[in-house]
């Protein structure tokens, strides 16, 4: 498996490029503003196509790009169902943005427990409500990869003010969902460094006291 990071837009949120080396296919995460050429670019370089782009959650920043990669691939859009009307009513959240951001509907609706199969990669989709009410994370087990969203950071976790968040469901949501895989499971966030699960139930301020 190959991972390729991309940082762009206002709040420097990060989409993945997640390739199969095997098949030379692969799967986008999250397609912040500005990143999609950027990440179709790459796609090309490293010979693979890209069948698929999966949102971690609804947010802007996360989905700016969206139709942008669809309309450079054939990748078939996926979100978790209790985010879908952030994708088709992206207004209904967003105020006073200096750009806009297209409507999409998703070709994918996820749940609890699917599986993205990438070639010979196997995505598992982990709903962790919390930071929204949709926001999930996929977990390769074979690779030990965790792509978390904007629920787990290295350090942080991810904000709960927002419409949708709770505080006591991010902390469940990580709590019994997360800190339940190996602690050498490397996480990719939407939002700064990598880092690792046993990591973040030694340091993560957030965190510690749950164990």
């Amino acid at each position: 498996m190959i991972v390729k990071a991309f940082e762009s837009g206002p709040l420097l949120t990060i989409g993945y490029l997640v390739i199969d080396e095997k098949s030379n296919y692969a799967v986008v995460i999250d397609a912040p503003k500005d990143s999609a050429r950027e990440i179709v670019d790459e796609a090309k370089k490293q010979g693979c196509e890209i069948l698929c782009l999966i949102n971690t959650h609804g947010h802007w920043d996360h989905i700016a790009d969206d139709s942008e990669i669809v309309h450079l691939t054939a990748a078939k859009v996926a979100i978790h169902r209790r985010d879908v009307h952030l994708l088709e009513d992206p207004k209904s959240v967003i105020y006073d943005l200096p750009f806009k951001i297209e409507a999409i509907r998703p070709d994918i609706i996820l749940n609890d427990g699917d599986v993205i199969e990438v070639g010979n990669l196997r995505l598992r989709v982990i709903h962790t409500p919390g930071h929204t009410l949709g926001s999930i994370c996929l977990y390769e087990e074979n690779e030990k990869v965790l792509f978390s969203g904007d629920t787990l950071f290295a350090g942080t976790i991810g904000r709960t003010d927002l419409p949708g968040g709770s505080y006591d469901e991010i902390i469940k949501s990580i709590q019994e969902k997360l800190f339940v895989l190996d602690d050498d499971v490397v996480v990719y966030p939407g939002h700064g460094p990598s880092t690792t699960i046993g990591k973040e139930k030694q340091t993560n301020p957030f965190l510690t006291q749950l164990l």
